[in-house]
């Protein structure tokens, strides 16, 4: 595969490939992030909650994900759960001896059977070092021919912001550290990021629940 261009796009081969984005419900942040660079650089992209409306059939859009497109699957505890769906994702394109592109976006073990593949890490970094772990990650390792830039992506050049990279923190802010043993709410932190991201002007959302229950933590989560 070509290398990236000095503009920060794909290749024309490379941007007729469709890139299917398998990962945890819990990482819905990370997936839109990154299914946004990957869009800002000129690739096609494929995202269960972008492309797959209400009534469609999981299972039969997921396999013709699998068949016709790439996977770049993210790593990460939740994602390696055995009862997700994302177990028969990343399993069926091993099985078939079908390339997969792994990135990790937490940290968690690989499992054994990936690990000959080389696996990017994407957290910890900042917006750019991450986007740039990605792209090398997605087009492979190429030999720089000129001083490192990063010109404005397509989606930028339109006006587009882009989600927040998860992980980071805005300027302002007045929350405590994540408590790292805070675990599940998938559908409560997917429902929270859908509401508040509606595009309305104020999106206010209120937690209620017994004491106890988390909903201190499952603001922070989400926030985070």
């Amino acid at each position: 595969m070509s290398a990236i261009e000095a503009s920060g796009t794909a290749s024309d081969a490379a941007s007729t490939e469709v890139w299917f984005i398998s990962y945890a419900g819990a990482d819905r942040a990370w997936a839109e992030w990154i299914g946004w660079q990957l869009i800002d650089s000129g690739f096609q992209v494929e995202l269960d909650c972008w492309d797959w409306g209400a009534g469609d059939n999981f299972v039969l859009k997921m396999n013709a994900a699998l068949e016709r497109g790439r996977m770049l699957a993210l790593l990460s505890p939740a994602y390696l759960e055995p009862g997700r769906f994302t177990t028969p994702e990343w399993t069926a394109k091993v099985a078939r001896q079908e390339k997969i592109i792994p990135v990790r976006i937490a940290q968690t073990l690989t499992p054994a059977i990936l690990s000959p593949l080389i696996v990017t890490d994407l957290f910890g970094l900042d917006d750019h070092a991450a986007r740039e772990a990605l792209l090398r990650a997605v087009n492979g390792l190429s030999r720089p021919d000129r001083a490192p830039s990063r010109p404005p992506g397509m989606l930028a050049r339109m006006g587009g912001t882009g989600p927040r990279l998860p992980g980071s923190l805005p300027r302002v802010r007045n929350l405590p550290a994540r408590n790292a043993a805070f675990t599940g709410r998938d559908s409560l932190l997917v429902h929270l990021r859908e509401a508040l991201a509606s595009g309305q002007h104020v999106a206010v959302q209120a937690l209620h629940g017994r004491g106890g229950v988390g909903k201190t933590q499952l603001g922070r989560t989400w926030w985070r």
